[in-house]
């Protein structure tokens, strides 16, 4: 592991996960993919669900082995290696699970284009500054019952993305089956960073 640690409470927006609200529409999604009668307002009601569940299905919190990678994912952290995600939020959770900085570089779904943060020591910075992270959940989601990692990454990791812009987010959110929200893509670093606290203890 590189010797250049990251400072956690430094990088992105000092934001808590109660200051991200939900959607309705994504609430209701999460609600039925959980089966739980819970309201839903913000990221942090859905991690606390997320987290409840998933212990209830696996017995156990997840791990960094837990992240959905995939060989042709479009969404791939560098740093003393390399590996894709099929969710952009897994790869910018993994710096601050595992205390690794590197580079996110992840191919927006409708043009094509990279956006890439470089999550350093003290800081990030995201390229393009106008870039979006949007968050969602499938049209077709049925209550789960016991909800396993398998049924989340089903669900809920095709439409967690990275993009250009809201310009571009709006153009494919407009044809994706699914109940989406979009984040400025600093913000999204900073949910990733609360995500790896409350769902995999980082420190």
């Amino acid at each position: 592991m590189s010797s250049e640690t990251i400072d956690s409470e430094s990088i992105g927006p000092q934001l808590s996960l109660e200051d991200v609200d939900l959607p309705a529409g994504v609430s209701e999604r999460f609600r039925t993919l959980y089966g739980v009668d819970d309201e839903l307002r913000t990221a942090a009601d859905w991690m606390a669900v997320t987290r409840r569940e998933l212990a209830a299905a696996h017995g156990r919190t997840p791990t960094v082995e837990d992240l959905c990678t995939s060989e042709d994912g479009a969404h791939t952290f560098v740093g003393e290696g390399s590996q894709s995600y099929v969710c952009v939020l897994d790869p910018l959770a993994y710096p601050f699970i595992v205390d690794e900085p590197g580079t996110v570089r992840s191919e927006t779904p409708v043009r094509g284009a990279e956006v890439t943060f470089e999550v350093g020591r003290e800081s990030v910075a995201v390229t393009p500054e106008t870039a979006v992270v949007s968050v969602g959940v499938s049209d077709h989601v049925d209550a789960a019952g016991d909800a396993t990692l398998e049924t989340v990454y089903r669900q809920v990791c095709g439409y967690i993305h990275a993009f250009e812009d809201e310009a571009e987010y709006e153009a494919w959110a407009a044809d994706a089956e699914a109940a989406t929200t979009p984040l400025p893509a600093e913000e999204g670093v900073a949910v990733a960073r609360e995500i790896a606290r409350t769902l995999f203890e980082a420190e």
